[in-house]
């Protein structure tokens, strides 16, 4: 009996010495983890404030009849078709027409320039009679000041007649066109139309007080929208505000944008990157490939199917980039995919 439980121990002794012998075969391969590379290199990076506001016309008007007509509207030269809702106008074009015949007879528009005519003959002939010694020097002033007062006469017509004339002051999209039926009789002071000239456009927005001494005017400015989040437009800080709100701990600002497609439209959001620092062709890396641990930073790079931390010191970021000062040079082949599970001397398989 005794012999036989010998065996049974012996047996069971030599299952758990290859059991551990095993254990430590499989403890000693390592597992390989898939990584994707990038290799750093130089790029163009700023760094801005970011706010965000409303985009309204840089210019916009309500025109309103000064007199009294019937109304008459009128054709676009470039459509061919009457005047509508968003078409853009030139300045001076006229958009409206009211007819008012005894307004136009009132301001006796033929007899002035007829006036025009004699008393530009007066002034002639007495400078003739003035060179031959049959008038005075005052009798030709007199002639001159009565040529003068006709000229004034007419162009106070001519502007008197072109209130019956609704024009476009500037360059500009109609934005409201009240509707008349064609031919009634409009009231002086009624709402005509309105336009907006948004080229140029600007929005008013509040800054966080620890961007006082970051901020200033003249710097230039990125514009997005999210309806058109592909196009980027232009703008500039041109006005800062040094008083801070006590409620809000705010100060306002104001940013102008060229908007020459009109792709922003008033009244759209529009979000505003200030940019207050811009370093060109800088050594930079993904910004967010970075991890942090024990106060430092670092990333990893690879060298021979093997993972190498890197310690390194950044300075300015955008939302994508961020700058290299030291810890990498240019063509270090860098993870940015799969770094989440490397240690230093990790091996890994690069993908494509």
């Amino acid at each position: 009996m005794n012999k036989h439980l010998k065996t049974i121990g012996a047996v069971s002794l030599a299952i758990l010495l290859f059991g551990c012998n095993n254990n430590r075969g499989n403890s000693s391969s390592e597992t390989t983890t898939p990584v994707w590379i990038e290799e750093v290199q130089f790029r163009s990076i700023e760094e801005y404030i970011t706010t965000t506001g409303t985009a309204k016309a840089a210019k916009t008007i309500e025109i309103k009849s000064e007199t009294n007509g019937a109304y008459e509207l009128q054709k676009n030269p470039k459509t061919g078709k009457p005047y509508q809702l968003g078409d853009i106008v030139e300045a001076g074009a006229v958009i409206i027409r009211l007819e008012n015949k005894e307004y136009e007879n009132n301001v006796q528009l033929e007899s002035k320039k007829l006036q025009i005519q004699i008393t530009e003959k007066e002034w002639e002939g007495q400078k003739v009679l003035f060179e031959k010694g049959g008038a005075t020097e005052k009798d030709v002033n007199n002639a001159e000041n009565s040529y003068i007062n006709a000229k004034l006469a007419l162009e106070t017509a001519y502007i008197t007649l072109g209130k019956l004339d609704i024009t476009a002051p500037f360059k500009g999209v109609i934005v409201n066109l009240p509707y008349y039926t064609p031919g009634v009789e409009v009231a002086s002071g009624s709402v005509m139309a309105g336009i907006m000239d948004y080229s140029k456009m600007y929005v008013e927005t509040q800054f966080s007080e620890n961007a006082l001494t970051k901020l200033e005017v003249g710097q230039k400015v990125h514009i997005t929208n999210y309806n058109i989040k592909t196009d980027t437009l232009k703008g500039t800080l041109t006005q800062l505000s040094p008083a801070i709100n006590e409620d809000t701990r705010t100060f306002s600002g104001y940013i102008t944008i060229d908007n020459p497609e009109l792709k922003l439209r008033p009244g759209m959001f529009a979000k505003a990157d200030v940019v207050t620092i811009r370093k060109d062709s800088v050594l930079s890396i993904p910004k967010d490939i970075i991890k942090n641990r024990r106060g430092g930073k670092l990333v990893y790079t690879i060298d021979r199917n093997s993972a190498n931390e890197k310690v390194i010191h950044t300075g300015i970021s955008n939302d994508k980039y961020i700058e290299i000062e030291k810890g990498l040079e240019p063509g270090d082949k860098v993870v940015v995919k799969g770094y989440e599970w490397l240690r230093n001397r990790s091996k890994v398989k690069v993908m494509k």
